[in-house]
């Protein structure tokens, strides 16, 4: 038997359904409420792909769809492009190079480079297993991030500073 795409679509919305029930008796009968505002649903598709619409619900209550979604401070898109996140994380990351360039003549080289680890690198690299393969204007954007703020760090706005890590 031959089943069209428009079918598979129709299994997986139910089982989806299905199992965000169990979920909803399960939060029931452990006397927890669930916040269905914060219910969102996202289909990921492939390019050039379209997918019918499809409609999720808990508790007959319809689900939001959106094409966007955070999820443990990444920023997910329906077309795992992670776009989105690298923007956010290049506007925390400049405004706080912009403050370690604002205080390159008033601290010790250590202390801008502690400040630097603490508080920039981990925006540039956290969860970076999950959106490792963004595109390549992406990555060079973060890398020219990550430049700048060792040049920060170590007052040098000519040489080469990836020697120190």
């Amino acid at each position: 038997m031959l089943m069209t795409t428009s079918y598979i679509y129709q299994d997986v919305e139910t089982t989806l359904n299905d199992q965000a029930q169990v979920a909803a008796n399960w939060y029931s009968d452990n006397f927890l409420l669930a916040n269905k505002e914060k219910f969102q649903a996202m289909v990921i598709k492939n390019r050039g792909r379209d997918i019918p619409n499809m409609c999720f619900k808990v508790e007959n209550e319809e689900i939001e769809q959106t094409k966007l979604l955070k999820l443990l401070g990444v920023n997910i898109d329906h077309q795992l492009s992670f776009s989105e996140h690298v923007k956010c994380i290049s506007l925390k990351s400049s405004q706080k190079i912009g403050v370690l360039s604002r205080l390159k003549n008033l601290i010790p080289e250590r202390a801008k480079l502690y400040l630097f680890k603490t508080s920039i690198l981990p925006h540039l690299t956290y969860c970076s297993l999950v959106w490792h393969f963004i595109r390549s204007s992406d990555k060079r954007k973060l890398e020219r991030l990550q430049e700048k703020g060792l040049r920060a760090v170590f007052t040098d706005n000519h040489s080469s500073l990836m020697k120190f890590f």
